[in-house]
């Protein structure tokens, strides 16, 4: 495939994703205005982004880990499935705002699998190696919902002001996971001492699928800074799970926002960077089933108000 078909692929499924997509900023980048909200009566906001993710960390499926460290291009590249939708939808009024996220994601792609040593303490001379490929089917489901509320402001000079909000939700996680791994493995055992070695090579092929939910508690801080009328800067940052749902999950976004005009059409653009990190796992029948890893990547989105 030469680079510019490469490319103008890439742009055209990426741009596809973004029409049909929707904030994955959802309790994070909230306040989608750039203009405080009145004092009286409800202000809304719909979000539609495209968030470009890569992907890095561990994914168990049955007692089986398969290494992901993929960027937003190699999995466009290599899945042979790239689906989703992201949107974000806020009513606001006064301090009080609730909002509720929603990120759906269908992926296909491989990583690689690798075990080596000495496993049987009481065989330091039966040695293990183990090298593959898995191929990693992903679906992911992510809601996010909750409410934040104005705890501070600072007028900084005429049309530009400094807001802290608080923000306390729930964030519900939905993972289907279907691991395919691929192995070749060797056992090397030495019995010198008897005169000979043993040697042994084999393939095993695994195949399982886990689908994994739960609910974490999260609670965050937003600070948005409106920096003159129609453009505004704002940081998210939300800790979750506690043992609760997941061991631990973070978040983090920065996201700058402005005012335009599209065909006599005036919305809000939005241009940022989230990162999104979970760690999870549960003990099944056949093993440990879990996810560890960052989702991370720029994002892209218009915001309606109304």
């Amino acid at each position: 495939m030469g680079l510019t078909r490469h490319c103008l692929g890439l742009s055209a499924i990426f741009f596809a994703w973004f029409a049909a997509s929707g904030p994955a900023f959802a309790a994070d980048l909230a306040y989608a205005d750039a203009a405080p909200a009145p004092a009286s009566g409800w202000q809304f906001s719909f979000t539609p982004y495209g968030w470009m993710i890569n992907i890095n960390g561990d994914v168990t499926a049955a007692g089986n880990t398969v290494a992901v460290n993929e960027s937003f291009f190699d999995i466009v590249d290599k899945s042979d499935s790239l689906a989703a939708f992201m949107g974000y939808f806020e009513a606001r009024k006064g301090k009080l705002a609730l909002f509720t996220d929603l990120v759906w994601l269908d992926l296909g792609f491989s990583g690689s699998v690798n075990v080596s040593g000495s496993p049987f303490a009481r065989f330091p001379r039966a040695v293990v190696s183990i090298a593959g490929r898995g191929q990693l089917d992903y679906q992911s489901i992510i809601i996010q919902s909750g409410v934040a509320y104005e705890v501070a402001r600072w007028q900084n000079a005429p049309g530009s002001y400094t807001a802290v909000d608080v923000l306390g939700s729930a964030r519900y996680w939905n993972q289907d996971v279907s691991l395919s791994v691929n192995l070749t493995g060797t056992l090397d055992v030495d019995f010198s001492r008897l005169g000979f070695n043993f040697k042994r090579s084999r393939g095993v092929a695994i195949a399982r699928a886990n689908d994994l939910e739960w609910v974490d508690p999260v609670v965050g801080v937003r600070v948005r800074h409106q920096i003159a009328p129609g453009k505004e800067l704002r940081l998210l940052g939300d800790v979750g799970g506690f043992g609760v749902g997941s061991d631990f999950s973070w978040q983090a976004v920065a996201l700058y926002g402005f005012h335009t005009t599209c065909f006599g059409i005036p919305f809000n653009a939005d241009i940022g960077y989230r990162a999104l990190y979970v760690d999870y796992s549960e003990s099944g029948p056949f093993g440990t089933n879990g996810l560890d890893f960052l989702q991370h990547g720029p994002l892209m989105g218009i915001s309606f108000n109304w």
